[in-house]
Parts: C-alpha cells; sequence; structure tokens
C-alpha cells in the first residue's frame, strides 16, 4: 500500500508544468537552502552555484559565452564560433538555430548547464567593445527576428540559454559606473523588442547589466525589472552580471548575485529571519531558478562527471557549420542601374570593404 501510494504521488508530481512542481519543491526546503540557490560558489566553471542532494537538485554550472564555451585552460576543446553579430548578418533564423544549437550541445558535453548567452543589446555606441557580441546590429527587428532561434537551439539540448546583458548596455567604457538615461518610448522602440523575443521563445534566465538605467543600477532597478517581469510576462531567474550586484535588491526583481555572496549570502538569510524580506519574496526567487531547471531536465538526467569540462567536443560538422555562418554573412551590394553614385571611369575606382 505505501508503494502504490508514492507511485500515485509521483504521476501527480508528473502531471504539473515546471513551475508547480518547482513550488513543491520550495516547500521541502530549508531557508539555508533556499539561500544557497540565490548566490554563486566555488567551482570550475565561470560561475557556479551548489546542488542540493538531499532533494535531488543538481548544481549550476554557468559558462561564458555567446560565440561558445570559454575553456579556461583547456585551449582547443571547444569551438571558436563566428561572432554573434555575423550570425546576425545572415538575417537567416535557421541559421540562428544551427548556431544555438551547435554551441548548446558543445556546452552539454562539457558538463554545463548554463549558457551565458545570447548577447542582444542594440549597436548604439559604434565604439563599442562588445558589438560583435551581439545579434541585434543597429536593427531591434533583426534582433526580434534571430533571437529566438539562437535561444530555441540552446534549450532543445537541454542547456538554459541566458538573455543578456539587461539593459542598456551599449558601451565598455566606464561600464560599472555609467549611467544611461533613456526615456520608456524609446526604451519600448529600440532597446527592449530583442529582449521581449526571447522571454517570447521561452529563455529560462537573463542578466542584468552593471551600469544604471536612469540613475538606478540595472540590477535594483525596480522599473526595468518589473517590466521584464510584469509586462513580458518573464518566469525565469534575473543573475547578476559578475559583481554587478549593489544591495540587497531582491524586492527590486534580482534573483541571484554572481558570482559570490556578498549580499545574497548570510545578509539575505539574516533579512528574511528578521521578516525584513518576506518567505513569498525569497521563495519566488528560488521557483524562478527552478522552473527552468525543471523545464530543461536538469533534474532527471545523471550529473556531470568532474572530467566533462576537460573534453575535447569539437567536431566537423561544427567547424563545417562555423565555415557556413561566415559564408552567408558576407554580404556585398550590387549596384544594379547605378543606382549608387558611383562614376565611371569603372577601371579606375577604388573601394574599400569593411565589416565582418
Amino acid at each position: 500500500m505505501q508503494r502504490l501510494s508514492f507511485l500515485l504521488v509521483t504521476g501527480t508530481a508528473l502531471a504539473l508544468n515546471p513551475s508547480d512542481q518547482a513550488k513543491k519543491l520550495v516547500q521541502q526546503m530549508t531557508l539555508d537552502e533556499k539561500v544557497q540557490m540565490l548566490h554563486g560558489a566555488g567551482g570550475p566553471y565561470i560561475g557556479n552555484v551548489a546542488g542540493n542532494d538531499r532533494l535531488g537538485i543538481p548544481p549550476l554550472n554557468l559558462n561564458d559565452g555567446p560565440q561558445g564555451f570559454r575553456a579556461r585552460g583547456h585551449a582547443g576543446t571547444s569551438t571558436q564560433f563566428p561572432c554573434t553579430l555575423a550570425v546576425g548578418a545572415t538575417w537567416d533564423p535557421n541559421i540562428s538555430y544551427e548556431f544555438g544549437a551547435a554551441m548548446g550541445q558543445e556546452f552539454l558535453d562539457k558538463g554545463s548547464n548554463v549558457l551565458l548567452g545570447p548577447g542582444m543589446c542594440i549597436a548604439r555606441i559604434p565604439r563599442c567593445g562588445r558589438n560583435f557580441e551581439y545579434v541585434s546590429g543597429e536593427d531591434p527587428v533583426l534582433g526580434v527576428k534571430m533571437v529566438p532561434g539562437i535561444v530555441t537551439g540552446i534549450q532543445d539540448q537541454g542547456v538554459i540559454a541566458n538573455a543578456k546583458h539587461w539593459i542598456n548596455n551599449n558601451q565598455e567604457t566606464a561600464r560599472m559606473s555609467e549611467n544611461n538615461e533613456v526615456d520608456m518610448r524609446t526604451q519600448r522602440e529600440i532597446y527592449l523588442p530583442p529582449f521581449e523575443a526571447a522571454v517570447k521563445a521561452g529563455v529560462g534566465s537573463f542578466m542584468c547589466s552593471y551600469n544604471k538605467i536612469n540613475g538606478n543600477w540595472s540590477c535594483e532597478n525596480p522599473q526595468m525589472l518589473s517590466i521584464l517581469k510584469e509586462d513580458f510576462g518573464f518566469e525565469g531567474w534575473v543573475m547578476s552580471d559578475w559583481g554587478a550586484t549593489h544591495s540587497l535588491s531582491i524586492e527590486a526583481g534580482l534573483d541571484q548575485e554572481m558570482p559570490g555572496k556578498h549580499y545574497f549570502g548570510d545578509t539575505l538569510k539574516n533579512a528574511v529571519t528578521s521578516g525584513s524580506i518576506s518567505n513569498e519574496t525569497i521563495d519566488d526567487s528560488v521557483i524562478r531558478v527552478l522552473t527552468p531547471m525543471i523545464q530543461m531536465g536538469l533534474l532527471n538526467r545523471t550529473a556531470p562527471s568532474a572530467d566533462d569540462i576537460n573534453k575535447n567536443v569539437t567536431s566537423d560538422e561544427h567547424n563545417a557549420l562555423c565555415r557556413k555562418i561566415a559564408a552567408e554573412s558576407t554580404i556585398l551590394l550590387k549596384n544594379d542601374h547605378q543606382i549608387l553614385p558611383l562614376l565611371p571611369p569603372w577601371n579606375k575606382l577604388k573601394m574599400a570593404i569593411v565589416g565582418t
């Protein structure tokens, strides 16, 4: 009879959607176990979040980046894919899916379950040091078309994608301190659409950026984080960029501090114990982390081995895809009907072709 009861409970659990399964799991967690899921820990990956053996929750192994697995200390063991801007330059959503799927497979084989990408900020400043990393280029409509394929390709491999950097991370100069003043119409028309497309594609996580928006740090900006979670209906979690947490900003909408626990460790635990942070608030953040983990099947598969990160995950197929992306991203403008203001004699015309 006891065994029959267990089977009935298991069958009920399997019928629940990932969010409801996460809620049931959170009900079984201690406060320490909840806090542990909301900050980084030590480990071999770029970012590491401890697992929970008691409840069968695996660790989160987060790794850069948007253009392939950053294999620190293991050079040559992952594919160096073309830059994400080149993927955007193909104007082909099918290629964006192939790109995401190939990267997702390599991350999975390397033991990583969170790919810190794709990047999708708008290239508004030509000298931005990471424009090459953002698939949207200068065009939010292009971002809307290309982002879903990358997200879906990654997550179809059972790896959680990460939309970054939320939001207005449009230059590297003084990015730790700059304040971007942006009115809401401009946000809605230019900067937000690629990120909304990621939400619609089911992306599991977001990364908030270093900069301020209209005076408030991105990772503690209640206006922008409420747009993400309430207006767009994002159900996953928001992690900070590495070192971008400036306070215990869980009530403002940040769910996880990376890569450490300056605010989201003992400080968070003490705040919940004292009642200054509600149990409902911390539960919501943990549910947001668990939901995509369950959706991607992380709790139902064998945990990666310690040696996975050392594997060589390159392949002839991925090398061929790189060549395909590079070729498809090369665009030459044909001067039909002499529409361009180029004057003869053609044999004396000199032209420079610049770009990816």
